[in-house]
């Protein structure tokens, strides 16, 4: 066999010794290391997607705290800027108000009524987690007319038993523009929604004097009429008055609107039955300890009205204000914060000579909740009266903690910024 004739014959074995080998496929070594190399980069992309989809979660969780703490901040601050809107900045130091609200004869809320109040929610009221994590939120009452942005032209107020009786002009702009004298209108509804029953009202008199009472009824005929209570507190005449001070009975020209009372809270709602679906039962323990951030309105007693309850931001954690006030027409205005808060937006009745509600020109409110679960093993150490950063969802406000949003604002009260008298 010739050199040439051997060397095609053994290229021609090792080509089928080659094509054998891969028709055979995978050696078993092969194919672990194959699976083995396949299940470490599953593994890796599961861990992966996992952390990837928690830290989602997380920070869903945070931007809806974020969302919920600013759509209801905004409601909370258009209140407090209009607070004090046909009503007086604080009652008992009012110069232009008839009557004796300090007497004692006055629905408690009345007799107290200013344009901010600002309280320390009880502690009783709220859960153990506040204490545990040292928050301690205020609440406020304001007071002005968040029925209408009208005052009604009056055409006479007289006596009837054991009520006052107070005709409105028919023929008058405001009654135009909330729909009154509209063909075919509801005219019981229109009135009843300008002036609730069971709200306070102020009278202007044609003098410039104010005058308060509670409103019982209203009725449309003949004419739209406001029945109001005979007493807590009784109007006054100026027969039966020894100032001059007081109604003559035929009143055109005075005015009367609607003064309502709205107090924003923190408060548990677990044993609300309106609000029942709103909790987990199947969520973690420590969802029984969430408050939320609430919208009353209360009567001139200081009730709160039922069926005027609303939820404005779930979760809330904090609640607080502070203030810029004008001592006087000839200092600057002055920063008040922390207990001295008090002095100024506290109880009307045991604030001292030089201070009140109606010196307040400025609120700065800040409203801070937290996410739903916790995503943190460890807290954020807090500053004297300021805004929370993390709270302790476990017992004694320890791990885990939920991570706080904060929203805030300096809030200018325009409705008393000429209100000079101390």
């Amino acid at each position: 066999m010739s050199t040439r004739l051997a060397a095609t014959l053994a290229g021609s074995r090792t080509a089928r010794d080659a094509a054998k080998r891969r028709a055979r496929g995978f050696t078993l070594v092969e194919l672990m290391a194959s699976l083995a190399g396949g299940m470490a980069l599953a593994v890796t992309v599961f861990l992966l997607a996992k952390h990837t989809s928690s830290l989602y979660q997380r920070e869903t969780r945070a931007a809806s705290a974020t969302l919920g703490s600013v759509v209801g901040f905004e409601r909370l601050r258009a209140d407090i800027a209009r607070a004090g809107f046909m009503a007086s900045p604080n009652i008992r130091r009012d110069p232009f108000v008839c009557g004796s609200p300090s007497s004692g004869s006055w629905p408690a809320l009345l007799g107290s009524l200013s344009s901010i109040w600002i309280q320390d929610t009880p502690s009783s009221s709220l859960p153990a987690f506040f204490a545990d994590n040292h928050i301690a939120p205020q609440q406020i009452i304001m007071a002005g007319n968040y029925s209408s942005a009208e005052a009604f032209p009056i055409r006479a107020v007289y006596a009837q038993t054991n009520v006052f009786v107070v005709s409105l002009q028919v023929a008058t702009g405001p009654l135009s523009r909330i729909g009154y004298n509209s063909t075919g209108a509801d005219k019981q509804a229109i009135l009843d929604a300008a002036f609730p029953a069971g709200r306070a009202v102020r009278i202007v008199d044609k003098s410039g004097r104010h005058h308060y009472a509670t409103l019982q009824s209203t009725a449309i005929s003949p004419d739209p009429t406001l029945t109001l209570k005979g007493s807590a507190p009784a109007l006054t005449f100026r027969g039966s008055s020894t100032s001059g001070c007081g109604l003559t009975g035929e009143e055109t020209g005075a005015m009367i609107n609607t003064v309502n009372f709205i107090r924003y809270s923190l408060v548990n709602l677990s044993s609300d039955a309106n609000y029942k679906p709103i909790f987990d039962t199947q969520g973690p323990s420590y969802d029984a300890n969430r408050v939320e951030l609430v919208r009353d309105e209360l009567d001139p007693t200081g009730a709160a009205i039922s069926g005027t309850r609303e939820l404005i931001a779930e979760y809330a954690v904090d609640l607080r204000f502070r203030l810029t006030v004008a001592p006087s027409q000839r200092t600057a205005l002055q920063y008040v914060q922390g207990a001295a808060v008090a002095q100024w937006a506290g109880d009307p009745a045991t604030l001292s000579a030089g201070k009140g509600p109606q010196l307040v020109r400025e609120v700065q409110t800040w409203l801070s909740v937290r996410s739903r679960e916790a995503d943190r093993t460890s807290g954020v150490t807090l500053t004297s009266d300021g805004p929370v950063y993390r709270v302790g969802l476990g017992s004694g406000g320890t791990t885990p903690f939920a991570r706080v949003r904060s929203v805030q604002a300096r809030i200018a009260l325009q409705n008393q910024i000429g209100v000079t008298w101390q």
